[in-house]
């Protein structure tokens, strides 16, 4: 048994190159190289609102940094990781997780347009407390606008 772990090694040792070589064309192969033609980084219907959105908090948070990635728009300022431990629908209450937030006169915003209903379980428009920050979930204001008129 000894022997063969040996020869184990041995065989490692030998094709050490061959091991790197093969790492590198994996990680070549799975890295991205760039966006196909018809797939674009950045949703155009979102660009003009994206831009609108960046003159607003640049006027409110001049340090904020901000990002349009396909479908997402992201702004924060003066954020960092908090431990944040949540109750489960059971009433218990789950492990802690880190989870990124705004510090006190900070802010944190994530926009992501989906197409289709809302398939969540929170009742919207929703504050969530996290002890450290608070988190408001809306939908669209037009979604929000034809639910209303069907209450009335």
């Amino acid at each position: 048994m000894v022997r063969r772990l040996e020869h184990i090694r041995t065989m490692n040792a030998n094709h050490k190159p061959w091991l790197l070589l093969l790492s590198f064309v994996c990680a070549l192969m799975a890295a991205p190289t760039r966006a196909a033609e018809d797939e674009t980084l950045q949703n155009p219907a979102l660009e003009r609102f994206y831009s609108e959105l960046r003159t607003l908090f640049r006027k409110h948070y001049p340090k904020a940094t901000s990002h349009l990635l396909k479908d997402k728009i992201h702004f924060e300022h003066d954020t960092r990781v908090f431990i944040v431990h949540e109750p489960l629908k059971t009433g218990e209450w789950q492990d802690p997780r880190e989870t990124r937030g705004p510090k006190p006169g900070g802010i944190l915003c994530d926009i992501t347009l989906q197409k289709g209903q809302y398939q969540g379980a929170a009742v919207v428009p929703q504050t969530f407390d996290k002890r450290y920050f608070k988190v408001l979930s809306l939908l669209p204001w037009e979604r929000e606008q034809r639910f209303l008129e069907g209450v009335r």
